[in-house]
């Protein structure tokens, strides 16, 4: 930015940055390369000052300029707006303002006209007249990660990823399915104003033959809830008056027949996975979560997650601390202290003497993801459907079977407890009795 004195009066002086090369147009309607505007003083500080102000006005305009060149609505209006008020006025409508305020009208008319004049897009900006465009689905579902991003304070980076995941593939299945294609057969994002509910039922129809043809239903409930709930979300933050087109799209779930993952036996588990040699393929840091799982039940995520410091060995009840430790556990009740037994607590040593988790650090699916493709690979998997998850239903049925009470139960496996809670259970050492009972 530049003042140029001219015979005592001073004048805005720049050149046209390369980006706007040949939007900015001069009063003969040609290009130029650089701009000059009247400040209408001969005070060097005052023009200093307004300069300020010109240059904000006139860059605001050329970007609108600049994205108005592209075949992009909601960013041409998105512009406006900010080009509006740079000039010092909101953006109205308008047919709004002619209504409500004819008087700001006058002002803003001026304020475009005659020697203040410097585009049509800075005129169509103050006065109205760029058609409002909403948001195309993608970018509302960016709108609405940003504007939830407080419930998500507490997750990791990878806690974020997977919390994401589903509902930009539900986005995407849905573009997928109903959205008109370009040349390169690429999905075009839809605008919120052009989804209708027969853009929804198609997509339900779609589902629906999937569903026929052997699909989980409740795979397409989630892409039906993300969608709606993101939809819902958007509109009333936002404000916005849209009907949700993604309501009461959920297939009815009869018996819920979810699988239910199934539990090693006891045998299986001191004859197969235990056997001499069964585990050795595994790296030591996998083989040591794994065994550390099995006299405790603990969540992979527990352990994988947990610091160096949460390993308190040389209490007189060994235990590893569950804490929240800059992640999102599950609920509140997770949190909790849990005795190591057994093959349990050797683990743990090995682990603490390694500095604590390295190579699995908040990384629980991709060591499930091993240890299941190796019990898969080895024959240690009871039946098809047990995976590494079934040792912590072992623990749970076998605390049962020992008629642990079920308040001792429920702070091992940091389950909800649904009567009154009153003391602390036993703490570590109730645990710790109650865990020996079925300790391997």
């Amino acid at each position: 930015m530049g003042i140029v004195n001219d015979r005592g009066r001073f004048y805005w002086v720049k050149r046209v940055p390369k980006r706007y090369l040949g939007l900015v147009l001069g009063v003969n309607g040609k290009p130029v390369s650089q701009v000059r505007q009247a400040l209408h003083t001969s005070d060097r500080a005052e023009a200093k000052t307004k300069a300020a102000h010109v240059e904000a006005a006139r860059l605001s305009e050329w970007e609108a300029l600049a994205t108005g060149d592209h075949d992009n609505a909601r960013a041409s209006y998105e512009a406006a707006k900010r080009l509006s008020r740079s000039r010092g006025f909101s953006y109205q409508p308008l047919t709004e303002l002619a209504a409500t305020d004819p008087v700001q009208l006058a002002q803003r008319i001026i304020s475009v006209t005659g020697e203040n004049y410097t585009s049509k897009v800075a005129a169509q900006a103050v006065l109205g007249t760029v058609p409002e465009a909403l948001p195309t689905i993608i970018e509302m579902k960016d709108d609405y990660f940003d504007l939830t991003r407080t419930r998500h304070l507490k997750k990791t980076a990878a806690q974020l990823k997977r919390w994401c995941a589903p509902r930009d593939r539900a986005v995407k299945n849905f573009l997928g399915v109903v959205a008109k294609r370009d040349g390169r057969s690429t999905p075009i994002p839809m605008p919120l104003n052009e989804i209708r509910r027969d853009d929804a039922l198609k997509f339900r129809d779609w589902w629906s033959a999937r569903v026929e043809a052997g699909m989980n239903p409740e795979t397409a409930n989630k892409d039906f809830g993300h969608l709606s709930e993101m939809w819902n979300t958007w509109t009333e933050l936002k404000k916005v008056e849209l009907s949700n087109p993604f309501s009461k799209l959920r297939f009815e779930v009869r018996g819920r027949n979810k699988t239910k993952i199934p539990a090693f036996s006891r045998d299986w588990i001191q004859d197969k996975i235990l056997a001499p040699g069964a585990l050795d393929g595994l790296n030591d840091e996998a083989r040591d979560i794994f065994l550390m799982t099995i006299n405790t039940g603990l969540r992979p995520s527990e352990i994988t997650d947990a610091p160096l410091e949460d390993y308190v060995l040389t209490h007189n009840v060994p235990h590893i601390r569950v804490r929240e430790n800059g992640r999102e556990i599950k609920v509140e009740h997770t949190e909790r202290d849990m005795p190591l037994t057994g093959i349990s607590l050797k683990a743990a040593q090995r682990i603490v003497a390694r500095q604590g988790i390295q190579r699995y650090r908040n990384k629980a699916n991709s060591w499930s993801a091993l240890v299941n493709k190796y019990l898969s690979n080895n024959g240690l998997k009871q039946t098809p459907k047990h995976v590494a998850y079934s040792i912590r239903h072992y623990v749970e049925d076998s605390l049962l079977a020992a008629k642990v009470d079920d308040r001792v139960r429920a702070d091992i496996l940091g389950h909800k407890y649904k009567r009154p809670n009153y003391g602390d259970g036993g703490a570590l050492v109730g645990r710790r009795d109650a865990l020996e009972l079925i300790a391997l």
